[in-house]
């Protein structure tokens, strides 16, 4: 079933619906990569204490954990009760959570604020992802290419935000997340609830949920995010082993290279109307050739162009599966349709990492693995561009 554009009156100020919706999508990265230069001072700061080495990693963690989980929950919330007050509910459950660690000095407590700060996540990541299909409609690709190019933006410029709050305390990068107050300002002037054209009715009146639907854009964004993860979380190490030099070289390498991120953004705009086969069929092949680069290549510079290559596909993969999520579901259910999709994209995070370190142990390294993962990108592109190449099946 292919939504069409239900915004059943003239939508009011979409300009600046579309850049709270991009910006809501910005919070999960947010929750997470600005704690990264924080890491070693958390441990300084709480090492001492019992468990610290589960619990400080845990604070970094546990939010993307819980978004996983609760994701679902959050969408059909906003589908039974109204996508506006779980949107705004959720951003100001956020900013009280994000900012408790500045207040609070137990491990403990600060754990459990992270683990609510995921929550919030879940609503805003699943209500702006449905509230971009039903403002937007066919004129969806605009803003979900919008969301690659900001959240890759956003993702540098926090960790080097982090980085210098982290040299002032270890509670320095938890101020970032006051940067979540002008959001729920705008959520509040700018968002209102969408009306299906179908019937007038508002979100929240059930039809019979699309579990077919569902299942297939879970299943693919899961197995989409494993292959796409594999990059980011180690390509730092690739770069470190291949002489790149110091960390400093290493994050401005991988900053320089998440430029072809947002370059694939905006080629997914220009080739949106393309069936969702086609779509994932290139950004599937730019993902696994960048990758068997990566695991072939004894320079850094090797190294830097597979990356590069890498990112341009990532950059289309998200947002054609985004889009194309929020084009299968009926107005009615896409809440909690989209909530499956965040489950599925957060879960591939986590499943990254053992399934990597497995194919390691197996092909003897991680260069070893990457490249065998970059294969198996490859067919999965093959498949997917073979199998799901109808002409209806689009992710404009």
């Amino acid at each position: 079933m292919v939504a069409t554009f239900e915004q059943a009156r003239p939508l009011r100020h979409p300009t600046a619906k579309g850049v709270t919706l991009v910006f809501a999508q910005i919070l999960p990265v947010m929750a997470i990569v600005a704690l990264f230069p924080a890491i070693p001072k958390l441990f300084a700061h709480f090492g001492g204490l019992p468990h610290a080495g589960l619990l400080v990693p845990m604070i970094v963690t546990i939010p993307s954990l819980c978004a996983a989980l609760f994701a679902p929950a959050a969408g059909w919330i906003a589908d039974r009760f109204g996508r506006r007050p779980a949107f705004i509910g959720g951003i100001a459950l956020y900013i009280v959570a994000g900012l408790t660690p500045l207040v609070v000095d137990d491990l403990i407590l600060i754990v459990a604020s992270r683990a609510v700060l995921g929550l919030a996540d879940a609503f805003a990541i699943t209500i702006s992802s449905a509230l971009i299909g039903d403002y937007f409609g066919d004129q969806r690709y605009r803003w979900v290419a919008w969301t690659g190019a900001a959240t890759s933006i956003a993702g540098t410029a926090l960790i080097a935000s982090g980085g210098m709050l982290a040299d002032i305390s270890w509670r320095g990068p938890f101020a970032i997340y006051v940067l979540a107050v002008p959001l729920l300002l705008m959520a509040i002037a700018f968002i209102d609830e969408p009306v299906s054209s179908g019937s007038g009715r508002q979100a929240g009146n059930s039809s019979r949920f699309p579990w077919a639907a569902a299942f297939s854009i879970g299943s693919i964004t899961l197995i989409a995010s494993i292959i796409y993860y594999v990059e980011p979380l180690n390509i730092a190490t690739i770069l470190a082993d291949r002489g790149a030099g110091s960390s400093t070289n290493v994050g401005l390498i991988q900053a320089a290279t998440s430029l072809a991120y947002i370059a694939g953004a905006f080629l997914y705009r220009r080739l949106h109307v393309r069936t969702i086969g086609t779509l994932l069929g290139i950004a599937g092949g730019l993902i696994g050739v960048g990758m068997i680069i990566i695991g072939l290549t004894t320079s850094y510079w090797g190294a830097v162009a597979g990356a590069t290559v890498q990112q341009l596909g990532g950059g289309m993969v998200i947002p054609a599966l985004l889009a194309w999520g929020q084009a299968r579901l009926p107005f009615d259910q896409r809440g909690r349709g989209m909530g499956i999709w965040a489950t599925s994209f957060f879960a591939g995070a986590f499943l990254c990492p053992p399934i990597l370190s497995a194919v390691a142990g197996a092909a003897g390294g991680l260069a070893p693995a990457i490249l065998v993962m970059g294969m198996i990108a490859l067919i999965f592109a093959a498949l997917i561009r073979f199998s799901m190449g109808r002409r209806h099946d689009t992710a404009a």
